[in-house]
């Protein structure tokens, strides 16, 4: 261990104060620098879940997650390297993975490779992170699950809504989007560091145009390193769905557990109008997207 790390560590002002929450954040500064410091001795993720938003990303990536030799980023679901994160560097990026020492205690312990995860559903939409993503990792698998966009967009409303980050009513939301997204790619370009809340929390429609995201994908991955997901297939059929990823990934087979759903949410649906409004507006990106995969899926129509 570095004992310029130990030495900075005593000096944090976390340890002048008394208390659990001041020792907590002390432990979590030591954790950090220890993480830095060993980032070259670190492992690298075997597959990337890129998307999209809403779309059922948290369930599949937790059952997966319950398997003794996966692991995710120090984080939680996914280091948001490749969108926001990116200004942070690489070795913040590695730092956030096991190390190699533990991975060689994993492979001992259950029998089979340490597999790596990182899950951040924003990436397939972020204009930067699909290019970022292949250029870093071009060996990586990518997941990608897809939900009907009319349903996508109203469960994503509506998590925005109860995570403060929406206080228009659904069709003035709507309404809105276009002038709130406007510009906003352009200076995510101009500058690295320059995080969009609207591109991320507000992107309600264009979120569920899949087909233009799936197609920059697809010009930076060969098609057999990605595996599109249809969320209501999974929501139907789960152990189906799950024993075709693991045995895409090579990893053992497992099912779903009630526990691994954290994000679901009740809510009032959208009235017939904005319903029939919002199947319009998807008809052709749809088929579109239909096209590029070449299945058609049941959604609203």
């Amino acid at each position: 261990m570095s004992t310029r790390v130990v030495s900075r560590f005593s000096q944090h002002p976390a340890m002048a104060a008394p208390g659990l929450r001041s020792l907590k954040e002390g432990g979590r500064w030591f954790r950090e620098r220890v993480a830095l410091v060993t980032w070259e001795q670190r492992v690298l993720p075997d597959v990337i879940l890129a998307g999209v938003q809403r779309s059922g990303t948290t369930a599949l990536f937790e059952a997966l997650y319950r398997l003794p030799n996966v692991e995710r980023p120090r984080r939680g679901k996914g280091s948001h390297y490749f969108s926001y994160n990116y200004v942070r560097g690489w070795q913040w990026f590695q730092s956030q993975f096991p190390t190699t020492a533990w991975s060689r205690r994993v492979e001992a312990r259950v029998g089979q490779p340490l597999f790596c995860f990182d899950a951040c559903p924003y990436y397939l939409f972020h204009p930067l992170a699909v290019e970022r993503m292949a250029q870093a990792l071009p060996e990586a698998k990518v997941m990608v699950m897809l939900r009907d966009p009319v349903r996508r967009a109203e469960s994503h409303y509506h998590h925005s809504v109860s995570h403060g980050h929406e206080n228009l009513g659904f069709a003035e939301a709507l309404a809105r989007e276009p002038a709130r997204l406007a510009g906003e790619i352009e200076r995510m370009a101009r500058d690295w560091s320059y995080w969009s809340h609207s591109h991320e929390h507000h992107s309600y429609v264009a979120k569920g145009r899949y087909a233009e995201q799936l197609e920059r994908l697809f010009r930076s991955y060969d098609r057999d390193r990605v595996m599109v997901i249809q969320s209501e297939a999974f929501y139907r059929d789960p152990t189906a769905v799950l024993a075709r990823v693991t045995d895409w990934l090579g990893l053992q087979p497992i099912s779903l557990d009630r526990r691994d759903d954290r994000n679901g949410h009740r809510y009032e649906r959208m009235d017939d109008a904005m319903r029939r409004h919002l199947i319009e507006v998807y008809r052709e990106p749809n088929q579109r997207l239909f096209e590029l995969l070449g299945e058609r899926y049941d959604w609203l129509d």
